[in-house]
């Protein structure tokens, strides 16, 4: 049976009432069930209103309490008091009328000593959807029991909050990093108002554009406490010394200790008349002597001045309006005078919260990132709030009023640089601490106007990702930079559908280039892809240029594949290997279908002048034809691309025999049935990358030799490429051996 004794009377103004004559329905309908004997477990009472006009059903409740010794004394009958109020905006206030109620977590703060149950972790708006009569007393007993077995607060669950309090207060993310009591730094305090929610800004130097408060924020550290139970907050300065007196800490001396030493400074004229606050830490554990799992940092504000609790705490004294040291410090003085509002209080957005609520370690990888545009904007701005990268930042082109339509900037950074002002919102409006990012307004192509900075981040990058969509840049960048870096190309397709991932691997064994023509291959060989590169049918005009023309996009896409492709640069730079990745958006329900692919290393072979690139794929598809034609020859056309600056000749497919060839055991005539309009596909295919390379053909025995036709063959070949000022190639297949001829054929 409960404890009769240590039942208390209702604790509030009130007159007692019957069921009928409650008023508040919710109030109404928990009094009705109780009432009427269907709940098992609970016996009503009485009812009463307040004279608040509150309304409260009180009760007694049985609880199903184990066998083993409680952790909290709970006892088998309980007297709970549920306060309702009429608005039914807020979670009935669930009082236990026990005045020996123990102390236990999960219990709101009151300015009452009465215990107030904690019964959910949801707003009241979100409960009240599902919650009846029936399941709040279950609720109730169920807090009740749980908190017995002291298994109310999980092992998993965060650690307790010491206070509860609405106003907030932000810190510097490192403000205690390093910490020195006898050093503690002093804070600027700035202040934002919306809809009477205050918000107060704590910073170490002074932020342009800001109101700064007359307040002096000090700084001060507790030894760590086990958590538990939210306390009831302290009203004046003397009530904080007594809450952190428990825990052996004498905030009183500590505080006196720090005026002491701004008197002594010389800093006092130019605070004394600041008003105060003070920021604490407490650091808490789980269990007594376990490891500092979280720090609650409070900030107590007050309308007093830094001398009045000088005055208040027996600092010092004002003398002839002077304030003169009192030696020592007058120990009776112990700031009962000084009041306090409290501020829960949180730290400033930094690289390690920003991957902490993204949900990964943060990672400060040196990335240059080529091209800020509508893709490149969102990756970084992405990435930066998930505190991923060091990044350099090199584009030279200024924002203009039709880019708003995708870019991550807005028509405040019209006709300023994109990579400057990117680097501007990274640095000052998200992310607090060291800068994250650094731009260079440069054109990558001009290696000749390079600065210094620009070649020191390049040499320095682990990464150089390439979100240009400019063929030229990725060919560059994996050509023609002299830098270990590894390279990785992201872009959009011109319809906005699509997106891609090029990447190499950590080593480079395949470089971006390689990737790039195996990413061609891929497309014209994977029908599901059919007009990947297909160009948006509708071209807006932005200027008076004739190329001030640009793709009409909806947002949607640049946003969804902005998201893809930032986790697909995280997961690439995580990973060893090459890859090719493409996403597919349904542009109606934004449904997204992903396609892989791995790049293979192809073997290049200098000749004429030329570098010739192919690889294993081709050279199976190119034997493998052989062997299905043995004993007559065959062969096709080979299908790639020209790099007539760098004179590299990419060999990455072939178009096997035509159907009106004619195949002979030591003849090869092929045919031109649908070749035409194949290779126009390709060419369509890949907006013109892919094109007509040359001839190759089987001989049936070992040698890969050019017979005398071969050679005839050939004369013509490059004959009918001389005007296009290409060269002619020519590749003879044997038994798992190759020659290829560009140019010429000895």
């Amino acid at each position: 049976q409960c404890n009769i004794m240590a039942i208390i009377d209702f604790p509030f103004p009130s007159k007692k009432v019957s069921v009928g004559d409650l008023t508040i329905a919710r109030a109404k309908e928990v009094a009705i069930a109780i009432q009427s004997g269907s709940l098992s477990y609970v016996k009503l009472f009485e009812c009463r209103i307040l004279d608040t006009k509150l309304e409260s059903v009180i009760f007694d409740v049985e609880v199903e309490l184990g066998q083993k010794n409680s952790i909290y004394e709970i006892e088998k009958i309980e007297r709970i008091a549920v306060i309702f109020d009429p608005k039914d905006d807020c979670s009935p206030d669930v009082l236990s009328l026990r005045d020996n109620f123990p102390k236990a977590p999960h219990t709101n703060l009151r300015d009452y000593d009465y215990a107030s149950l904690c019964l959910y972790d949801q707003p009241f708006s979100e409960v009240k959807l599902y919650i009846t009569p029936a399941r709040l007393i279950e609720r109730i007993r169920q807090w009740l029991a749980d908190t017995a077995r002291g298994k109310l607060h999980g092992e998993d669950q965060p650690l307790e909050p010491l206070f509860l309090e609405q106003k907030q207060l932000i810190v510097p993310f490192d403000l205690f990093d390093s910490f020195d009591q006898e050093n503690p730094p002093k804070l600027e305090v700035y202040l934002t108002e919306v809809n009477n929610l205050y918000t107060f800004i704590a910073e170490k130097k002074s932020v342009e554009g800001n109101k700064r408060l007359k307040f002096t924020a000090l700084v001060l550290q507790c030894p760590p406490q086990v958590h538990g139970i939210i306390h009831r907050k302290p009203k004046n300065l003397l009530e904080l010394h007594e809450f952190t007196s428990v825990i052996k800490f004498d905030l009183l001396n500590s505080l006196r200790k720090i005026l002491q030493k701004l008197h002594s400074e010389g800093s006092l004229p130019k605070l004394q008349n600041d008003h105060f606050m003070l920021i604490i830490a407490f650091p808490k554990t789980r269990d007594k002597g376990g490891r500092v799992e979280a720090t609650d940092i409070w900030g107590f504000l007050s309308s007093e001045t830094v001398k009045k609790v000088g005055e208040e705490i027996g600092v010092w004294a004002e003398t002839g309006g002077n304030l003169g040291m009192l030696m020592p410090s007058d120990q009776a003085k112990k700031g009962e005078k000084i009041t306090l509002e409290m501020c829960r209080t949180m730290y400033s957005f930094s690289r390690e919260i920003a991957a902490e609520q993204n949900g990964f370690a943060s990672a400060g990888n040196k990335i240059c990132m080529i091209g800020v545009g509508a893709l490149g904007s969102q990756v970084f701005l992405n990435l930066t709030r998930a505190g991923f990268g060091n990044w350099t930042l090199i584009d030279n082109d200024l924002l203009l009023p039709h880019n708003l339509a995708r870019h991550s900037l807005d028509r405040r950074a019209v006709g300023f640089a994109k990579a400057e002002t990117l680097a501007w919102t990274a640095n000052h409006m998200i992310i607090d601490g060291t800068p994250v990012a650094h731009p260079i307004i440069k054109d990558i192509l001009k290696p000749a106007e390079y600065s210094e900075d620009l070649k020191k981040a390049l040499s320095e990058a682990e990464i150089i990702l390439d979100c240009s969509a400019s063929a030229a840049v990725a060919r560059f960048i994996a050509l023609d930079l002299p830098y270990s870096s590894r390279r990785i190309s992201l872009f959009l397709a011109p319809s906005g559908n699509d997106s891609v991932l090029l990447s190499e691997d950590s080593k480079r064994q395949v470089p971006l280039d390689q990737i790039e023509m195996q990413y061609y291959r891929f497309l014209v060989n994977e029908k599901e892809l059919k007009g990947h590169l297909s160009v948006s049918e509708k071209q807006l005009r932005y200027g008076n240029s004739c190329s001030d023309i640009n793709s009409s996009i909806p947002q949607e896409l640049a946003a969804l594949h902005s998201a893809i492709g930032s986790r697909a640069i995280r997961n690439a730079i995580s990973e060893d290997v090459s890859k090719i990745m493409i996403w597919r958006a349904n542009p109606s329900d934004l449904s997204v279908k992903s396609y892989s692919f791995s790049p293979i290393k192809m073997t290049k072979i200098d000749t004429g002048g030329w570098t010739i690139c192919l690889d294993e794929w081709l050279l199976d598809k190119i034997f493998a034809a052989r062997i299905d034609k043995l004993p007559n020859e065959t062969g096709g056309v080979l299908v790639g691309s020209f790099d007539m600056q760098r004179k590299i000749a990419y060999i990455i497919d072939t178009l096997l025999s035509p159907p009106d060839s004619k195949e002979w055991p030591t003849v090869y005539i092929r045919g031109c049935q649908g070749l035409a309009q194949r290779m126009k596909e390709i060419s369509d295919m890949t907006l013109g990358r892919l094109e007509y390379m040359g001839e190759w053909h089987s001989h049936t025995g070992g040698s890969y030799s050019p017979s005398g036709a071969d050679k005839q063959a050939f004369s013509w070949l490059s004959d009918m490429r001389l005007p296009d000022g290409l060269s002619a190639i020519m590749l003879i297949a044997a038994d798992r051996k190759y020659a290829i001829y560009l140019g010429y054929m000895s």
